[in-house]
């Protein structure tokens, strides 16, 4: 998948840098002076936070010199991904040449400062479900085209990945079942047809449609929207023959509570879709 990345790192600086260039930085340090060799570092502000990203945005750098012809810049992570730092905390030096570092820095920045803030925020669900054996997933909400820098951040964090993306599993949702003409018949059609070794997941909105999916056999089962005292129910009615998943409304608020009732999985869309972000910033070093 890092092909894909590299395409999008492509695209993004031809996005920053078309149609005539870094005009600020090519007007300030034209002919001798671009070549000029300097030293930034990027730090964390105000908030601690957990390391992630390291892998891909180093792969901004590596695109501009390798465009440019030039030796590559010289990139020094303090930390590494899934550690923990604390708030005004050098985190990376950069040494290179001026244009090339300052053509790259915002989306270095930028892919740093999404990974970091990914990887913190789930690490606050992870420490609030410690002692339970539920474990933290993502979804497929994620940003197109950083899918995989997003779900590696989660894992950072401390979570685990959902399926990557449509080929990677078989999950039934309401959608499905709705256009299939029920559970039942969305349930037969998909084990009739699966690639073999594939897991079945199906998404249920009622204790009537879960028990309905167990009796079928299905791996996993996502309970979508239930109240807390549903999930235990279903936990008591499956007595361990299946997998399942609580899902939708999940907060740092409820997420203890959630696990408390025995469920195996957490699925949380907003660990990738918004999280708060860590502020950190990138600075010239006298």
């Amino acid at each position: 998948m890092l092909s894909i990345f590299h395409e999008l790192i492509e695209l993004a600086i031809r996005e920053d840098c078309e149609p005539l260039g870094d005009t600020t930085t090519d007007s300030i340090f034209d002919g001798q002076n671009k070549n000029q060799i300097a030293q930034l570092v990027v730090c964390s502000r105000s908030h601690p936070g957990i390391m992630s990203g390291t892998k891909f945005a180093k792969y901004v750098f590596h695109y501009l010199t390798n465009t440019f012809s030039i030796p590559p810049i010289i990139l020094d992570f303090k930390f590494q991904d899934g550690d923990f730092f604390q708030a005004n905390t050098q985190l990376v030096s950069l040494q290179g040449p001026i244009h090339i570092l300052l053509k790259g820095e915002r989306l270095f920045l930028n892919l740093l400062q999404s990974s970091i803030s990914i990887a913190t925020y789930t690490n606050q669900f992870v420490k609030l479900t410690q002692g339970y054996k539920a474990k933290i997933l993502d979804t497929r909400k994620t940003t197109p085209g950083l899918r995989e820098l997003e779900k590696a951040a989660v894992k950072d964090g401390g979570g685990f990945n959902h399926r990557f993306n449509l080929s990677t599993g078989i999950l039934i949702k309401d959608n499905h079942i709705a256009l299939a003409g029920g559970i039942k018949n969305a349930i037969e059609k998909a084990k009739a047809n699966k690639p073999y070794l594939t897991q079945i997941e199906v998404e249920v909105d009622s204790l009537e449609q879960m028990k309905i999916a167990l009796e079928l056999g299905v791996d996993v089962i996502l309970l979508d929207n239930f109240d807390l005292q549903d999930l235990h129910k279903a936990v008591e009615i499956t007595q361990k023959k299946c997998l399942l998943e609580a899902s939708g409304g999940v907060n740092l608020n409820n997420v203890r509570k959630i696990a408390e009732t025995g469920v195996d999985f957490i699925s949380v869309g907003s660990i990738t879709q918004s999280p708060p972000p860590i502020d950190i910033g990138l600075d010239f070093l006298i």
